[in-house]
């Protein structure tokens, strides 16, 4: 609403805390608002409650950006745009659940820490080659001490590839499947592997009563 009292059009993106916002059956709503009108309206917000059916704004009570207006017509004041509404720090929900579980913070600790012990091993191996017995190993021609250097990159490649454990993803893939099978078999679906881990350390009985 514009200060000589008329109502103009405008984008839902340009729109700040505090501004007057008229909302009609058929309209989305577009940021959340406090309800300031004197009539009513039935706005569907199931997308966001879940709520199987539209409920019943009065004046005073919040109305949340992207719900529908199922019935009335009333007006609201700005209270929260973009990121800062209930459908945004929703996404914002939604987005941070798809984070590292125990398990895999455990395997990766595993790879990291194998990962040093071998760069360390391999630098004492190669310390000890190079100058263990330096004026006899290192003194031949150029052909000897190329073919000694490279057993030397040879072994400690070797050393590295064999202590990375490349096949630990496979085996908690593996692993989690086996486990999402036998759920599988007691009518439970699981939409994420990584669940099965965190759900071992769930305690469903019931707590017990201290004695009288």
């Amino acid at each position: 609403m514009l200060r000589d009292g008329t109502w103009s059009d405008i984008d839902a993106a340009n729109l700040v805390p505090g501004d007057v916002v008229r909302i009609e059956i058929g309209e989305v709503v577009p940021a959340d608002l406090r309800l300031t009108g004197s009539g009513t309206a039935s706005i569907d917000q199931s997308a966001l409650t879940g709520e199987s059916v539209p409920v019943r704004k009065h004046p005073g009570d919040p109305a949340f950006s992207g719900s529908v207006v199922k019935g009335g017509d009333t007006t609201g004041v700005v209270i929260a745009t973009g990121t800062d509404t209930m459908f945004g720090k929703t996404a914002k929900l939604v987005a941070g659940a798809g984070a590292v579980s125990h398990a895999q913070k455990a395997m990766f600790q595993i790879g990291d820490f194998l990962i040093a012990v071998a760069v360390a091993l391999a630098v004492i191996l190669v310390f000890f080659e190079v100058f263990q017995n330096f004026d006899t190993q290192w003194s031949g021609s150029s052909a000897e001490i190329t073919t000694h250097a490279l057993g030397i990159v040879q072994f400690v490649l070797v050393l590295l590839v064999a202590s990375i454990p490349v096949a630990m993803p496979a085996v908690f893939s593996v692993t989690m499947a086996l486990g999402a099978l036998e759920l599988s078999k007691h009518k439970a679906i699981v939409s994420r592997l990584e669940s099965i881990e965190e759900m071992a350390g769930v305690d469903t009985s019931a707590p017990t009563k201290p004695a009288p």
